[in-house]
């Protein structure tokens, strides 16, 4: 037909109607789905790249959490921060106040990371003891722990819900505070069981460290405990210690070693490297650093030279706690496996993209969840409505004054001493956000004769369902965006609003003196006085760990993925 056609120079009229409405058809085909190709493309392909790297860079494993056996490239649930659900404030009307309060970021292909040394063969667990201590000791142990779970490849299990120490309630859970399902569908590395799904699966699998006999659980093979502190006390926790290796791993002393692979040599060069660094006759001094940070990609011996901090022993992540099945750790004074030290400064990495990237983990994904968050954006817009009708252009300062159970007597000044170490840096009549343990407000009337002072419980009527126990999160969350802040020396619930005021500062602070070196230069301390501008320089991480935070855990922490 067609050389007929051709020969007579003719094509018919309905041969050509249905070529022209084919390729009609055609068109519209290939730019919906060009389209839809491209719309998709923004999305995922940062995702697809990453997931091409790492099944190439990364050990791949068949023990995935099963909702997040690769990195989602939908919006993830723990980027930015929506109020509509948790009692507002309104976005429409409160955008900066809730923009304010965020300085997590998203970075998808983070997600993606599996730890290299994630077993290929079994499945490993890691479970921990809640700290006996407040809860920012809790926190901060708890933040150590799950580092370690996503450093090793580990399936993290949760303690049973149990009372914790000056929490009002008889059955807390970590989940009560922090997106822990969120984190684990987000993340391919990280999978977290509740106690009783672990004890379920691995009923009549586990044995006893001497006998090498089957090791049911406490109480005729019970597996839910939750509620229970005196049994989980007595009887599941030392159970426990009988059935899986309990490192004495004592942060005032070692550091907590990582290697880069599960290689034998990449353990050797480790050891190699901490005892030509230690066996040296003139090893670092902490004062060697001030003022002279250490790159974030340094070498491994150039960072851990700053990070031993005159810690002469390396607890190492060899072969043989590799190969535990479980590796246990308790929150208990003067045991071994107590983790009262921030992460960043116990966990040392050979891979300065790993030590990064658990920076930003945790930067990232371990922060309080949307409720609290949320509550805190009401307050915060209150109290920049307040500071406006005063007359102080929606501006306020901040304190945590710590006051109550405090063990460390000397911090326990006056406010009339308060006023005087602060009022060269807050003005007379200045509004100021006041968080603390102290009932008694007639306390505070130096400062409430000074200034225009505020505390939460002027705000209560913004609280209605909120959580007692998460009242004390609200206070430090809205003393981080004070515009100057003062917080107390040896408090661990100063130390976190310090490093969420560090993490804002990377965020905001760019073109400031000192941003480079992680410095806050509105932040103090009214005691102890003589610390008072500690956060003004660069100190390196130092014992005592917990006393503050240190710019090692905002300072360049995006340096990898910018």
């Amino acid at each position: 037909m067609n050389r007929s056609r051709r020969r007579s120079g003719r094509i018919s009229v309905s041969v050509v109607v249905a070529f022209l409405a084919g390729m009609l058809v055609a068109t519209l085909f290939l730019t919906m789905f060009h389209g839809a190709m491209l719309h998709h493309s923004t999305t995922t392909t940062t995702t697809t790249m990453t997931m091409t790297m790492s099944a190439q860079d990364l050990i791949a494993t068949p023990w995935k959490n099963p909702q997040s056996s690769q990195a989602d490239s939908s919006p993830h649930q723990v980027a930015g921060l929506d109020c509509s659900a948790h009692g507002g404030p309104d976005a429409s009307s409160h955008t900066p106040v809730i923009q304010d309060l965020v300085y997590w970021k998203d970075f998808p292909h983070d997600n993606a990371y599996i730890s290299p040394l994630k077993s290929k063969t079994e499945r490993q667990y890691l479970t921990f003891e809640p700290d006996g201590g407040g809860w920012n000791n809790i926190r901060m142990s708890m933040e150590t722990v799950l580092a370690m779970a996503e450093a090793t490849g580990r399936v993290l299990v949760l303690p049973p819900s149990q009372r914790m120490y000056l929490l009002d309630s008889t059955s807390v859970s970590f989940a009560d505070f922090f997106p822990l399902h969120d984190m684990a569908k987000e993340h391919a590395g990280l999978e977290i069981l509740t106690m009783k799904e672990f004890l379920e699966e691995t009923k009549g699998k586990l044995r006893d460290k001497t006998t090498n006999q089957i090791a049911l659980p406490p109480d005729n093979g019970r597996t839910d405990w939750d509620g229970d502190t005196a049994g989980v006390m007595t009887l599941l926790n030392p159970w426990f210690q009988t059935i899986a290796p309990n490192p004495d791993w004592n942060p005032d002393h070692c550091i907590a070693a990582f290697p880069k692979s599960t290689d034998p040599d990449d353990v050797a060069e480790l050891q190699r490297i901490f005892e030509d660094i230690t066996q040296t006759n003139s090893p670092p001094q902490v004062e060697d650093f001030i003022q002279r940070p250490t790159p974030v990609n340094g070498t491994t011996r150039e960072r851990m030279l700053e990070f031993l901090a005159d810690r002469k022993q390396l607890c190492l992540y060899g072969p043989e706690l590799q190969q535990a099945q479980i590796i246990h750790f308790n929150g208990k004074r003067n045991q071994a496996g107590r983790l009262l030290v921030h992460f960043y400064a116990f966990l040392f990495f050979q891979d300065y993209h790993t030590d990064l990237w658990m920076k930003r983990f945790v930067r990232d994904h371990v922060r309080y969840i949307d409720n609290v968050q949320c509550a805190a954006a009401r307050v915060i817009a209150a109290v920049r409505q307040h500071s406006q009708d005063k007359g102080n252009q929606g501006l306020y300062d901040a304190f945590h004054i710590r006051r109550g159970d405090f063990q460390y007597k000397k911090t326990r000044v006056s406010a009339e001493e308060i006023l005087q170490v602060a009022q060269d840096q807050i003005p007379k009549g200045a509004t100021v956000y006041v968080g603390t343990d102290e009932r008694q407000k007639e306390f505070f009337k130096p400062m409430t004769d000074y200034w225009d002072v505020l505390f939460l419980d002027d705000f209560m009527g913004l609280l209605d369902g909120i959580d007692k126990n998460h009242y004390g999160m609200i206070d430090q969350l809205v003393t981080s965006r004070g515009r100057v802040f003062f917080g107390c020396w040896f408090s661990t619930f100063t130390s976190y609003i310090m490093r969420l005021r560090g993490h804002h500062s990377q965020l905001e602070g760019k073109h400031e003196e000192g941003y480079e070196l992680g410095l806050l230069p509105n932040t103090y301390y009214y005691a102890l006085a003589e610390h008072k501008t500690k956060m003004h320089e660069y100190w390196p991480i130092k014992r005592l760990f917990y006393a503050r935070e240190f710019p090692a855990a905002w300072r360049n922490i995006d340096l990898d993925v910018s």
